[in-house]
């Protein structure tokens, strides 16, 4: 029987540079896998809390990766994840106290599934993680430019709470007229689920 060893970096040899990785949202942490230099990663990122930083909603958290090649999982602590684009799902918004008011599209052909109004939501969220230490988490990929793409596709009541923090914070902060006492309330409302509550 052979067993394939992890691929080695030659000495001097420039890292690979890692940009994206994807991750689904389960319960209150980002969970998803990644692969760079043939050796395949899984990776959870929890977010401890969030924060709102001028006009833009900033996570905090702990970044862990694992793989076969990697005994025990290795973590960094106080990852910073920056909001940078929000893409709306389709299907059935979830329940929020507060909804925008309007339902408008620039082009009235469009189906209704294409407004940014009262029935939009968050499917995915992309944000850019601080810069992270790739040796420090065993992976020789070169990690200080990495975006993380987060769909959310709950299916549990803690998951479906989030997405509805989340969509309110995005309309909140990014909607037609940005409403920051709004956007406070939803962000309460964002770190007493991340924290259990």
């Amino acid at each position: 029987m052979f067993r394939k060893e992890p691929l080695k970096q030659a000495p001097g040899a420039k890292a690979t540079g890692l940009h994206s990785i994807a991750g689904m949202l389960r319960g209150r942490k980002i969970e998803g896998g990644f692969e760079t230099s043939g050796n395949k990663y899984s990776f959870t990122y929890s977010p401890k809390r969030a924060l709102l930083t001028g006009n833009q909603l900033l996570l905090d958290g702990r970044f862990e990766v694992t793989s076969p090649t990697i005994r025990t999982p290795r973590s960094i602590d106080n990852v910073k994840a920056t909001l940078l684009a929000i893409q709306g799902g389709i299907g059935n918004p979830p329940q929020r106290e507060k909804l925008p008011s309007d339902i408008s599209t620039k082009h009235p052909d469009l189906p209704i599934v294409e407004s940014t109004g009262s029935i939009s939501f968050s499917g995915v969220l992309y944000f850019k993680l601080s810069l992270l230490d790739g040796r420090g988490l065993g992976i020789t990929a070169d990690m200080r430019q990495l975006q993380l793409n987060v769909r959310l596709a709950p299916v549990s009541d803690t998951e479906r709470a989030l997405q509805a923090d989340f969509s309110s914070i995005a309309d909140a902060l990014y909607g037609k007229q940005t409403d920051p006492k709004w956007a406070e309330s939803a962000l309460n409302d964002l770190n007493k689920h991340l924290a259990g509550n």
